[in-house]
């Protein structure tokens, strides 16, 4: 890992270098190059460290309107396409978890998965009575990889955080660090399942898999099959000829409904998580990274969508101070550069020229004392929709998308406060 991260970081010193006296496309042909060396160094690390790393690179894969294309080409592959585990691995995981053998619980079992990411794969199958199924069985060895990950991510990002100011992830890791290893507890995803399925079930044009109650164990989860195509399957989709901004507006909705109405959302919407059904309906999958939200949390997010829609900086203080971030300054003038770094509610068309260099100035200007866990997932889920937008190339931004539903969870809970006023008096 740490040759990997030498090998990147020297050769971009080098291209920097060279570049200087090239002309304009001849330095932007060079920059391509590098970006396209470090981005597969970068997932072949990934796919040889598995776990964590699988997982980051599946984040910066979604970042398209962030990190260079080749970026996103390379680590996108991340997202449904590690490489697999043999089948006599998963069967002795099947039987051992849910304690029959393989042929008594499905009639079928495709023995070649149809997806693979950071912590399990996936294969497809039939039940005996004919229903199609999809099976998520985890890697036996990932639970000690996580653990071991999550110690020297700290490690790394803790020293890139203190020679690169502008590079200061630790909340992110620190976060994400105690949430993955709840992900490895398929129990409690299949419930999470459930109620994020119950709760949007009157969401137009929303589907949530139903959990085969009697096929759930630790390590393994089965679920219906729901017909549709990955965002990352550009042919399909192109077939499908889908009203891509409809379905954008359908995927926010259904998390600003899990965020700011239910409290409950799924926090990890990559591509390989969503499938565009018949129709233009979105398909949500794998709700393992599952958060729920405190209700002081979630009206303080709700009160920072507005205030970014409105452009109002004293409004985005008043927000950052209730959800409890911390700033160097907080002056208005230098919070609000900070916001559009985390949030980034600036449509998608919005011109990107030097835009890289400024947020970085913003941060170094006015460096984040302390953000809390919530907000950091928040932020995550706020980044990896804007992800999808851009690879479905909507000009859309998720933080205005959201606003409809702030504005409704602070009427109820104005509501909520008047109601209880009237009983006490």
């Amino acid at each position: 890992m740490a040759r990997t991260g030498a090998r990147i970081y020297l050769g971009y010193k080098r291209t920097q270098r060279k570049v200087r006296k090239l002309p304009r496309e001849a330095a932007a042909a060079q920059w391509e190059l590098r970006h396209e060396a470090a981005a597969e160094s970068l997932y072949q690390l990934a796919v040889d460290l598995k776990g964590m790393y699988i997982k980051s690179g599946q984040f910066i894969g979604t970042r398209t309107d962030m990190v260079p294309l080749p970026y996103t080409r390379s680590l996108s592959r991340l997202q449904d396409q590690v490489p697999a585990r043999p089948m006599a691995v998963v069967r002795e995981t099947i039987e051992s978890e849910l304690k029959r053998p393989l042929e008594e619980l499905f009639a079928t079992f495709d023995e070649e998965p149809i997806g693979s990411a950071s912590l399990a794969q996936v294969h497809r199958a039939t039940l005996p009575d004919g229903r199609e199924v999809v099976v998520k069985v985890q890697y036996p060895e990932v639970a000690g990889l996580v653990r071991l990950d999550v110690r020297n991510l700290r490690t790394i990002v803790g020293i890139v955080a203190r020679r690169e100011p502008n590079f200061d992830f630790r909340a992110v890791v620190n976060e994400i660090g105690s949430q993955v290893p709840l992900e490895l507890d398929f129990e409690r995803e299949a419930e999470m399942t459930r109620r994020i399925r119950a709760n949007l079930s009157a969401v137009p044009g929303v589907v949530v898999p139903r959990v085969i109650d009697d096929h759930v164990a630790r390590k393994v989860v089965v679920t219906e099959y729901i017909h549709g195509a990955r965002l990352l399957d550009r042919e399909r989709l192109e077939s499908m000829n889908i009203d891509r901004t409809a379905f954008a507006k359908t995927v926010a909705e259904a998390y600003g409904h899990q965020i700011m109405v239910d409290g409950l959302f799924q926090a990890d919407p990559h591509p390989g998580n969503i499938l565009v059904l018949a129709g233009g309906r979105a398909g949500l999958l794998d709700f393992g990274l599952t958060k729920e939200l405190p209700v002081a949390a979630r009206l303080g997010f709700a009160r920072l969508v507005i205030a970014a829609g409105d452009r109002d900086p004293h409004g985005i203080v008043a927000a950052f101070r209730e959800l409890g971030v911390k700033t160097k300054s907080e002056e208005p003038e230098d919070v609000l550069p900070l916001m559009q770094l985390m949030f980034d509610a600036r449509p998608m068309d919005t011109p990107q020229a030097g835009e890289l260099q400024v947020r970085r100035g913003a941060m170094r200007a006015n460096p984040v004392e302390a953000i809390p866990g919530d907000l950091v997932l928040l932020g995550r889920v706020i980044g990896l929709l804007r992800g999808v937008c851009a690879s479905l190339g909507t000009p859309l931004s998720p933080m205005q998308m959201l606003r409809p539903f702030a504005e409704r969870a602070l009427a109820e809970a104005g509501a909520g406060a008047t109601e209880d006023a009237a009983a006490a008096s």
